[in-house]
């Protein structure tokens, strides 16, 4: 399909990047400028506690190439729901999630554009050539990447850079969910994809706002929020203990009875008692987070509060 309009919206959420900020823009401005019109650039400021809004302020008040859009939360709401918020704020023709800490290249931004025209595709998912340098990296996005797709009933990219059409962008923002997960409902949505790759570049300032304990909660709260199918092991898992008590219980009368062999006691009840006990806390934790988003979602509370937005 052939678009005429070039307008474009990249949305960037940022914490703690003052010092990305104008290196990241200067980029966007010199590679983009020339191709997208109008190009706007949605900046959600999810609650930074540095200097961010000073700088921000200021690059407003010099930039006039493009066009800026600065939103800042009153508190620390999170990457995803930042995100949705600038899902939100967009109207152009096609829209963008780019990371604000200079690793995601804008000149692919061309070739998503150029990959979706040209095809049947609503999204295009950017990922990069080369995520991880350590095994114990790979191993675990492996890990969690297969893990998640297994229980999706759609692919999900584990890539925050997309590139979407407006269709796209209108379906996504009827969603309002509190355990908004952007990877998740861009599977969901049942639109054409297709995935073009990119050159990670080195992070020039500042460190990731994702500890191994945030990324955790980001690898539970992707699992949980693309489908209920967790749930469905404790039944399986249910089955399997019984099945294998009934078969050690028919062991150990076979046991005693036929070969008089005394039945161990203590290691046994212990053994069986520390085993059960730990699949019935896994479980019920497991069932006590989509209890607790069913609870948080029932109060239709608002995804994210504005504390106040700027633009040039």
């Amino acid at each position: 399909m052939v678009q005429g309009n070039k307008s474009l919206d990249i949305v960037i959420p940022v914490y703690n990047e003052s010092e990305n900020l104008k290196p990241l823009l200067d980029e966007i401005t010199s590679k983009l400028i020339g191709f997208f019109y109008p190009l706007t650039v949605i900046l959600v400021d999810d609650g930074s506690i540095d200097d961010t809004p000073v700088k921000i302020k200021n690059i407003i008040k010099e930039q006039k190439k493009i066009n800026i859009k600065y939103y800042r939360f009153t508190r620390n709401y999170g990457k995803e729901i930042a995100v949705k918020c600038g899902i939100d704020q967009s109207g152009s023709e096609f829209c963008s999630i780019m990371d604000g800490d200079l690793q995601h290249p804008p000149e692919s931004l061309i070739e998503a554009h150029e990959k979706l025209t040209t095809t049947d595709a609503n999204i295009i998912y950017i990922s990069p050539k080369k995520r991880m340098t350590h095994f114990h990296q790979k191993l675990g996005a492996f890990g969690y990447k297969k893990i998640l797709n297994s229980f999706s009933k759609a692919k999900v990219y584990l890539t925050d850079f997309t590139f979407m059409d407006k269709k796209t962008v209108d379906i996504v923002k009827q969603f309002n969910e509190s355990d908004f997960y952007t990877r998740g409902i861009l599977s969901i949505v049942g639109l054409i994809s297709k995935e073009i790759y990119y050159t990670v570049h080195e992070r020039k300032y500042g460190k990731t706002k994702f500890s191994f304990a945030k990324l955790i909660n980001l690898a539970i709260d992707g699992v949980i929020s693309v489908s209920t199918r967790p749930l469905r092991m404790a039944i399986y898992a249910g089955v399997i203990v019984s099945i294998i008590s009934i078969l050690f219980g028919m062991y150990l009368l076979f046991e005693k009875l036929v070969r008089g062999q005394p039945i161990p006691g203590f290691a046994t009840l212990g053994f069986g008692m520390f085993f059960l006990g730990g699949i019935q806390l896994l479980f019920l934790g497991l069932i006590g987070e989509y209890v607790g988003k069913t609870f948080i979602q029932a109060k239709k509370r608002p995804l994210y509060t504005i504390d106040y937005k700027l633009s040039n």
